[in-house]
């Protein structure tokens, strides 16, 4: 059956990149009448003979279901150059990400792995009609391959999202949602939150699939889960974000902000990456680059629920203004149309 676009997305909806940047964009592409598939990668297992045998099957079916589209929406996978050229010789080829996937969290890869990774990706960046890419660091990457790049940001539906009203508490909940491959980055803050620890009364609630501990910091653990972690937002009063200034962090889309932000709570992040962009400092919350800003940001957010209330509002405005899946549906669906009348 002939199909307007096949994604072939990282992961399942599970995974929380494939989630925002496709899956929740489809209702909107049934609306508007595009047709399409979704095609997962195989859950890959065993090795040797057994693994390349996989690929293969793969790469058969990926072949097939192509012929059968005339956009091809390939979400962050890095796949076998040969079928890449394959893929844009016969489709109009779109390449979408928003990792900075050309290194790594710890930059430990092999030399083997890092090479097959940066060739993989500089042929599809150059391959593919567009590219779309997160943030605008990850932008300037792909612009030294790709022939047109457009910057479209992580978004989130933000009428999910209830405004959080802003009281005065005797306990102040601060908070982080993530995985837990980055507690590093929230245990490099554990100095700051002590002494905010021994001035205010507060507890860190950590939204994760493990728990943490800090000496010093009343921690609440709740596991994450899709079906409660707007709830769990919601008990926060400030929002924080901490990251390292490196080339993985910089390719990162500021999408912990945003939620924050779109329950209508102050953020405290690092002026790192996309964070920049998204958290205007001093209105939707601060961006912060020394240890020292971390601590004056969130003794002062902490000291007024006034201003947590009207940064809060400012920050849940941004959101609904520029990062929010009703203002970026039209330009996804304007891409879409666009090549696939053309394709």
């Amino acid at each position: 059956m002939r199909q307007d676009v096949l994604f072939l997305p990282i992961s399942g909806p599970r995974g929380a990149s494939s989630r925002y940047r496709v899956f929740q964009f489809l209702p909107a592409l049934e609306a508007a009448g595009l047709t399409y598939q979704v095609h997962l990668p195989p859950a890959v297992s065993g090795s040797g003979l057994r693994r390349l045998m996989t690929s293969l099957h793969e790469r058969r079916e990926i072949g097939d279901l192509a012929e059968a589209a005339q956009v091809v929406f390939v979400q962050k996978r890095l796949l076998p150059t040969s079928q890449v050229f394959m893929l844009a010789r016969h489709n109009s080829l779109l390449f979408d990400f928003d990792d900075a996937i050309f290194t790594s969290p710890t930059g430990d890869r092999s030399w083997l792995t890092q090479r097959r990774v940066e060739t993989r990706l500089k042929h599809v960046l150059a391959a593919a009609r567009v590219v779309i890419a997160g943030n605008r660091h990850l932008c300037d990457y792909a612009r030294q391959f790709a022939r047109e790049v457009i910057h479209l940001p992580t978004v989130l539906d933000s009428s999910r999202y209830p405004a959080k009203i802003h009281i005065q508490a005797t306990e102040i909940v601060v908070g982080w949602i993530g995985h837990s491959v980055n507690h590093p980055y929230l245990l490099g803050l554990a100095e700051v939150l002590r002494q905010l620890a021994a001035r205010v009364q507060m507890r860190l609630l950590v939204v994760s699939d493990r728990d943490l501990k800090i000496p010093g910091v009343l921690v609440e653990n709740r596991r994450w889960s899709e079906s409660t972690e707007i709830a769990d937002i919601l008990r926060m009063d400030i929002g924080i974000m901490p990251m390292p200034d490196d080339p993985w962090s910089r390719g990162k889309c500021g999408f912990k902000a945003i939620q924050y932000m779109a329950a209508g709570i102050p953020v405290v992040c690092s002026a790192v990456g996309a964070n920049i962009d998204i958290v205007r400092d001093g209105i939707d919350g601060y961006c912060v680059s020394s240890q020292r800003q971390w601590n004056e940001g969130m003794t002062t957010l902490c000291s007024s629920a006034d201003l947590r209330q009207r940064m809060g509002a400012a920050a849940r405005e941004r959101v609904c203004t520029n990062y929010s899946l009703e203002h970026t549906v039209p330009m996804m669906l304007g891409i879409l149309s666009r090549f696939h009348e053309s394709g």
